[in-house]
């Protein structure tokens, strides 16, 4: 692990000036101008190593929502990603964690994750996107997150211009049980969260504002600092977790990926602004 300073790191739930903080820590990657490059595609297994277009973190992270440290060695590839968090002592932070990030930048199109979240209070399982200041760009940002202490339940959540929306949605099942399949399409003028390919929550332009800056895809396992244990609970010291991540994807909408979604009516987006956990 190393004490310089980081070339990436990850956004969460945070106040503004906050985000502004951590762009500092996503990551040195080039300004790739999306214009009419064509977007990647991406169907990531992650069987034996991490492949080139992926950066893993390694460093001592100073942050007031984190109490997490980032180590290689906390991410093990074996037929997936197998991410660790770890105590530790010595260390500002109390635990070590895994995160890894893609290094071009990705826009509308659907992003799909098969992944078993981490079971525990005060620990984050996380897929996402995420652009900000330190990339030229405002802050947005998607995210599926599952809090370790209700893993029943999935927390999505979305940033324009540094501002926050969110929900938690019920899922009828307990996701850290076993790897099931989450995916969330990005487009134009709506964003759409899908569990095992139904539609769970839909929100439309209509409704509220929606990212609009191509951005950079993440998968991270962490632990919050104290003064997040409202939103996520508490890790007693000595707390170790485990999160799996089997597959990562990402089609463009000119390059789908055939499935079949259930058609069901999913929760539309109320539009009382949400509190601060």
């Amino acid at each position: 692990m190393t004490t310089t300073s980081p070339s990436w790191g990850m956004s969460r739930l945070r106040a503004t000036c906050v985000h502004s903080f951590l762009a500092l820590a996503l990551g040195a990657a080039p300004n790739i101008a999306m214009g009419a490059e064509p977007q990647p595609t991406l169907q990531e297994t992650f069987e034996t190593h991490i492949p080139h277009n992926w950066s893993v973190a390694s460093y001592r992270f100073t942050h007031p929502a984190f109490d997490t440290d980032w180590s290689k060695e906390n991410l093990r590839v074996s037929s997936g990603l197998h991410l660790s968090l770890t105590p530790q002592s010595g260390h500002k932070n109390r635990f070590v964690a895994a995160s890894l990030r893609h290094k071009e930048r990705t826009h509308f199109g659907r992003y799909e994750v098969t992944m078993r979240p981490a079971r525990g209070a005060g620990i984050v399982t996380g897929f996402f996107t995420y652009t900000g200041p330190y990339y030229d760009t405002r802050h947005d940002e998607i995210d599926i997150e599952f809090l370790g202490q209700d893993t029943t339940r999935l927390h999505v959540a979305w940033f324009v211009d540094g501002v926050r929306h969110n929900r938690f949605i019920s899922l009828g099942f307990d996701a850290a049980t076993k790897p099931r399949t989450y995916a969330f399409e990005w487009h134009a003028d709506r964003l759409r969260w899908f569990a095992e390919d139904r539609l769970l929550f839909e929100v439309t332009e209509h409704d509220a504002p929606l990212p609009k800056e191509p951005s950079y895809l993440f998968a991270n396992l962490w632990a919050v600092d104290e003064s997040l244990s409202v939103w996520a609970g508490h890790a007693p010291t000595g707390t170790s977790a485990q999160a799996f991540v089997g597959k990562i994807t990402f089609a463009p909408f000119d390059r789908p990926i055939a499935r079949g979604v259930t058609p069901n009516a999913p929760t539309r987006l109320a539009l009382a602004r949400p509190k601060r956990p």
